[in-house]
């Protein structure tokens, strides 16, 4: 437990820096980023040294530094919104973890599919956005999350090589 509570506050951290690394504008107002990467594999080593309750740390790394990175980079009304999405995302990928196989893949598959409904219900109901808005971004958020999850899970491959 304290290297879980550990690895998710070093975690919630890397999420946040590397979400506000690179930042493309999107139509909606919001941004483009590679933080997904951080966010899947922040589930997966959750996941990994907490069999069972990963999910809640990897909620709090994955959803709270991604919400601090929205606060910090001047997109607090996206904040409440991201901690729900990616909190989805990096808890199907700490579920993950213990699947093996197409189960294991089809969690992190839920995972994006959480991220990217999450953020367009929600967008769909902000006013300054609405249903065009939420629509143009559809694909770039498909795109992240995919690619969260192939940089994700590559990463978490590396990391289980590494602690051999």
């Amino acid at each position: 437990m304290k290297n879980a509570k550990t690895a998710c506050i070093a975690l919630l951290v890397v999420v946040c820096l590397i979400t506000l690394f690179i930042r493309i504008p999107l139509p909606s107002r919001g941004y483009f980023n590679v933080g997904d990467i951080a966010v899947v594999f922040s589930g997966l080593v959750l996941g990994f040294l907490a069999p069972g309750r990963g999910w809640l740390w990897a909620i709090a790394a994955g959803g709270v530094g991604s919400a601090l990175a929205d606060i910090l980079g001047g997109f607090a009304m996206f904040a409440p919104l991201t901690f729900v999405a990616k909190s989805l995302e990096a808890g199907f990928a700490a579920l993950a973890v213990s699947r093996s196989g197409f189960g294991h893949y089809l969690f992190l598959g839920l995972g994006g599919l959480g991220m990217v409904g999450g953020y367009f219900i929600g967008e769909v109901m902000m006013p300054n956005i609405g249903f065009q808005g939420a629509a143009a971004e559809l694909l770039p958020n498909i795109i992240q999350a995919v690619g969260g999850a192939v940089g994700g899970r590559l990463t978490f491959a590396a990391y289980q090589r590494v602690m051999k």
